[in-house]
Parts: structure tokens; C-alpha cells; sequence
């Protein structure tokens, strides 16, 4: 795996007009590994859930893949409840922890964002919106007015 010098051509979202205002703190040094091919299929929250097939969205007009378990809001709550159907459980931080996988919610005035996943490597993988997903080194790179803030961490047993 290598440390990105410059944006890759197949990172499509590095090109579009509010890219650096949209994500301040992203660097090329701070992504590493391939890109996948953009797509509308699946969104953050589903790709941090392992799912690359459909999105994930509790909107309440069931448009969406959601789990039953979870509640129809777009509250953290929701979020929380969802993955906790997946064998999640909150935890402290994002810090590596052998055996376990972890998410991270960005949040923005409180309502979830987006969401990353934590590799076996210790690095992360985000899906960008509709675009690529790619794996970055650490989770304050995304932090900006598009994803605001990690507020929450959540873990599960590695399967």
C-alpha cells in the first residue's frame, strides 16, 4: 500500500470546484491505497456497515435500506440503534484495538453526517456521497463543514 504524493486521476471528487473548501484538512499524504469506481449505489453510512450494494438512510418514507430495529430519524440515536443491530456497542474512541472493528459518526448539529470504518491496518475507509471510497490514515482529515466533528464511536468483535 502506498501514501498518495498527489490526487489520484480516479478521484474524482478532488476535482469538483468546492473540494478544498468541503474538506480543509485533506491532504493527499493522508490517503493511501486504491479508489473505487464512484458510485450512487451505496452511501457512507452503508458502506460503514459493510454493505456496497445499497444505501443506507433512515428516511421516513422507507426509500431506503434501514434495519427494523432501528428507528426513522435522522437523529444520532437512529444511527446508534442501527448498528447496534449489527453488533455494535458504543465505545470511547477510535483508537486501534486488536480483535475489534470500529465506525466513526461525524456529526453536524448533532445529526449524523457521515460515517467512517476502521481497517484491520489501523487506517479508515470512507464513501465520499455519491463518489469514491478510499481509505485515509486518520479521521480528522474529513473534519470540515461538510462532515463537521466525530462525536461518536461505536465497536464490534472483529468477525
Amino acid at each position: 500500500m502506498s501514501i498518495w504524493i498527489n490526487w489520484p486521476p480516479s478521484f474524482t471528487l478532488s476535482k469538483t470546484e468546492s473540494f478544498a473548501e468541503s474538506f480543509p484538512k485533506l491532504d493527499p499524504a493522508f490517503c493511501a491505497g486504491g479508489v473505487s469506481p464512484a458510485t450512487e449505489e451505496y452511501n457512507c453510512f452503508a458502506w460503514a456497515a459493510g454493505i456496497n450494494d445499497k444505501r443506507w438512510e433512515p428516511d421516513p418514507f422507507f426509500q431506503f435500506e434501514w434495519p427494523e430495529s432501528a428507528s426513522r430519524s435522522f437523529g444520532r440515536d437512529s444511527y446508534v440503534e442501527a448498528f447496534q443491530s449489527l453488533g455494535y456497542s458504543l465505545c470511547n474512541d477510535g483508537a486501534m484495538e486488536l480483535g475489534f472493528e470500529k465506525i466513526a459518526f461525524y456529526c453536524v448539529s448533532g445529526e449524523p453526517a457521515h460515517a467512517a470504518r476502521q481497517l484491520v491496518n489501523g487506517n479508515w475507509t470512507t464513501k465520499f456521497g455519491d463518489f469514491e471510497d478510499v481509505e485515509h490514515v486518520n479521521l480528522e482529515c474529513l473534519q470540515g463543514p461538510i462532515y463537521g466533528e466525530v462525536t461518536t464511536y461505536m465497536k464490534r468483535v472483529r468477525a
